[in-house]
């Protein structure tokens, strides 16, 4: 048992170590990429901080527990920055800054934890205390960041949709799950920790918490090997920045309404621009010989609807047509699916299952059966 242990702890700090070497590469090309070196340094603290007790060096447990208390506090407010810093412009001086309250505990408790080896010092002053307060504070200061990080994921995708019909890859699905992993790991780490409150001798579960980390670790790793947004800003992700900020709103005047209106069921009701996979907002507006500002605004406002909405209840009705004129008998519904626009299979699933209330694969034999009424509006 004892050499499984060890074959975990080291396979997971070699994986980090691997990690960090991988991304510092790309160090000059991106910012974000500098945060995430510091995000694994936090991960791989917090992995020595739950491996301390099963390697038998008492030095790395001395230099490496005090900082392990207080990582949350630095990785939350990392995290917040990396996906700040993905689509905005991001400088050194506001991650020093949002790291204060991390170096505000380096002072209050891990300094002093160096200084002094037992819980009270000779002048009688008591840091038992602190040994539970500033972790805590530390754990709810990590909770409000990781909230801040749903907040602006949020945000980037409403963006999204109101500038792209398409959002796979670009969506940041892969940073959601580190967030939701780590909120996990922090739930674990609570349970665990109240374990050893009540059952000091009860070391073995801290084994959980490394066990569960080592995966979390190997997750990035597949990422990182694999999908190369994770280190690479894609380069629709860099078109996406700009789009990001607020824009005022620009006007429209009634009597260019219908016009436009016109313009742009024309648009895709003749010359089919949403069978485009990749279609964006500028191109669409680009097509219209208006700027992509007051197109966004016509279809927000006026139409009261996102261009991620707007393009693909076009690219569901072509799908339903195609279904009804039994184009489905010599072409697989995926391949419907695509020549209608859609790029992916789940995209395409779940937002027609959203807009129909059933999936594909049920409206065909809907269809079949005669079900749905052969006068159903397309």
């Amino acid at each position: 048992m004892q050499d499984f242990f060890l074959f975990i702890i080291y396979s997971g700090i070699t994986l980090n170590l691997l990690l960090i070497f991988l991304v510092i590469n790309r160090f000059r090309k991106q910012f974000s990429n500098q945060i995430l070196v510091y995000i694994l340094i936090c991960l791989l603290v917090l992995f020595l901080t739950y491996a301390s007790s099963y390697i038998q060096s008492d030095t790395i447990g001395a230099i490496i527990l005090p900082f392990g208390a207080i990582i949350y506090i630095a990785l939350g407010s990392l995290l917040l920055n990396y996906i700040q810093a993905i689509y905005s412009k991001i400088t050194i001086q506001k991650v020093i800054k949002d790291l204060i309250p991390f170096f505000i505990g380096l002072l209050a408790f891990t300094l002093p934890s160096y200084i002094f080896k037992i819980p009270t010092n000779e002048q009688g002053f008591n840091y038992s205390t602190l040994i539970y307060i500033i972790p805590f504070l530390g754990s709810i200061y990590f909770i409000y960041c990781l909230y801040n990080c749903y907040r602006t994921l949020k945000k980037y995708r409403t963006t999204l949709k109101k500038n792209y019909s398409f959002t796979k890859n670009i969506d940041l699905k892969w940073f959601s799950i580190w967030v939701n992993g780590l909120i996990a790991l922090l739930i674990i780490d609570m349970i665990c920790g109240g374990i050893l409150i009540a059952y000091p001798s009860l070391q073995l579960v801290l084994f959980i918490n490394l066990l569960y980390l080592t995966g979390l670790i190997w997750y990035m790793g597949y990422y990182g090997l694999n999908q190369s947004q994770v280190f690479l800003i894609t380069q629709e992700v860099e078109k996406t920045k700009t789009k990001l900020h607020r824009q005022s709103p620009t006007l429209i005047q009634s009597d260019e309404f219908l016009d436009l209106e016109k313009k742009l069921k024309e648009l895709f009701e003749n010359r089919q621009l949403f069978k485009q996979q990749n279609l964006t907002l500028r191109e669409t507006a680009d097509a219209l010989e208006i700027s992509d500002k007051k197109l966004s605004n016509f279809i927000n406002q006026y139409l009261k609807t996102s261009f991620y909405d707007y393009v693909n209840s076009y690219r569901i009705q072509n799908f339903k047509e195609s279904i009804r004129k039994d184009d489905s008998n010599q072409l697989t519904l995926l391949a419907i699916a695509f020549d209608s626009g859609f790029n992916s299979k789940a995209t395409f699933n779940r937002v027609f299952k959203n807009s129909e209330g059933i999936t594909p694969l049920q409206y065909k034999k809907s269809i079949e059966k005669g079900i749905i009424a052969s006068n159903e509006s397309i």
